[in-house]
């Protein structure tokens, strides 16, 4: 049986995750078609017992490994899940995987090869940068392309990704947002922020770029700005001075990076004995922290959940799927960034059921545009739609960490981010229910 509370409601009929089926039946209400011909076509689907392919695109060695390899992974155990409860249209889900060992070109190449083998779907990288070729390579064969958690507005933006294509990231622009509301509203006192960005990739950026942006709507002032570049040769001593310079005249730092590189400025900061309060975001967080920064304390991350690896006061749904991941795969999820592959497989099922079929446009139309609702593991409801093809509205567990181990303790949602001119088209999220 599927964990309660991770059900997929369709705009016609609500389902539980056991009965994807009803979601989409080859009536001409749920494929959007009064033809005999689209019913045809629908039947023949259903009737088919051949495997459907979900082709991935994604690291499983090299710096992406942290982040595409436990999501990989999940979406794969919830595909085997589904399969259990009968597959969708009848049919079972089988994923193929090519490690694009983090490297752009062969993101694409490994697209097109998995189209060539039969994916319907293709599933990239979870950052836009890494994962674009892929999402390209698959809309010039009209294949949907989904990244695993990529989390850059750019992610989400047809006019970018195209009509196929998007994100199961909830957007770093919402991170950013989420965060300056909970300091805003739990830390009134924290007045003055000085920004620190890892320009490494576009997540970072635009992270960054929207904490700033709504902690200035919010009365706050940004007290300095620095930034870095993630590397494996990473020296981040210059930028720890400069904030030590400016330490009296600032009240909170945000660090805006991903694994490793976030959480080795936080080890920076400390050992330089600076003891100012430290915000992040849901990339810098999970058993990295302590195992590169030590036991520290007062910083506060996010997290699409609270994860009882390293996490307390989490739901318990998300530890049940820990539980069973640790079960199939032999150890515990490392950061809340693997949870959006679970949620993807549920989406793309639900896609494919509601259209009836394997045909991109149809898969495409069932997802971004239909209304279909996802109950994300968090317990979030979230939906897709044709501006923004991502999940939304964006929702955090926020976490404190205290001595190396972190505790939940609150939630952030987000009901709209600033227009920073950047052309962003998630800055109103849809309201769900």
């Amino acid at each position: 049986m599927i964990a309660r509370g991770l059900a997929v409601t369709c705009a016609l009929a609500a389902t539980s995750v056991m009965a994807l089926a009803g979601c989409g039946s080859s009536s001409n209400s749920d494929t959007g078609s009064s033809s005999a011909s689209t019913d045809a076509g629908a039947a023949t689907q259903a009737g088919s017992k051949d495997p459907i392919v979900v082709g991935i695109s994604a690291a499983k060695t090299g710096i992406y490994q942290p982040y595409d390899e436990q999501a990989s992974q999940l979406l794969q155990m919830r595909f085997d899940e589904i399969n259990k409860d009968g597959g969708v249209l009848g049919r079972p889900i089988r994923v193929e995987w090519i490690d694009t060992k983090s490297e752009k070109p062969t993101a694409g190449t490994n697209a097109q090869e998995l189209i060539d083998k039969g994916a319907k779907v293709i599933v990239a990288t979870c950052d836009f940068d890494y994962s674009f070729p892929a999402i390209q390579a698959a809309s010039t064969q009209k294949v949907p392309a989904m990244a695993l958690c990529a989390s850059s507005p750019k992610s989400a933006s047809p006019a970018l990704v195209g009509p196929y294509s998007g994100t199961m990231g909830l957007g770093s622009d919402t991170e950013g947002v989420a965060m300056a509301n909970w300091l805003h509203e739990n830390h009134p006192d924290l007045k003055r922020a000085y920004v620190i960005t890892d320009t490494f990739i576009q997540y970072s950026k635009a992270t960054a770029a929207y904490f700033a942006a709504r902690w200035k709507e919010l009365g706050g002032t940004i007290c300095g700005e620095d930034s870095f570049v993630g590397g494996p040769t990473l020296d981040l001593s210059s930028q720890v001075t400069r904030l030590r310079s400016k330490v009296s005249g600032c009240d909170v730092v945000y660090d805006s990076s991903i694994i490793p590189f976030g959480a080795q400025l936080i080890r920076g900061i400390r050992d330089a004995g600076i003891d100012l309060p430290i915000a992040t975001n849901a990339a810098v967080n999970g058993t990295a922290i302590k195992q590169v920064a030590g036991n520290v304390s007062d910083v506060y991350a996010l997290g699409f959940a609270c994860v009882d690896t390293y996490c307390k006061g989490g739901n318990a749904a998300v530890a049940d799927v820990n539980a069973r991941f640790e079960d199939k795969y032999g150890a515990k999820i490392a950061s809340s960034y693997a949870l959006p592959g679970y949620d993807l497989a549920t989406a793309i099922a639900a896609a494919i059921e509601k259209a009836g079929s394997t045909d991109g446009d149809k898969i495409a139309a069932a997802l971004f545009d239909s209304g279909i609702t996802v109950d994300e593991l968090s317990g979030n409801k979230v939906q897709f739609t044709s501006e923004c093809h991502r999940p939304q509205p964006g929702a955090y567990s926020v976490e404190e960490f205290k001595n190396g181990q972190s505790s939940q303790v609150g939630t952030a949602s987000v009901d709209a981010v600033p227009d920073i001119g950047d052309g962003n088209t998630c800055t109103k999220p849809p309201a769900v229910k």
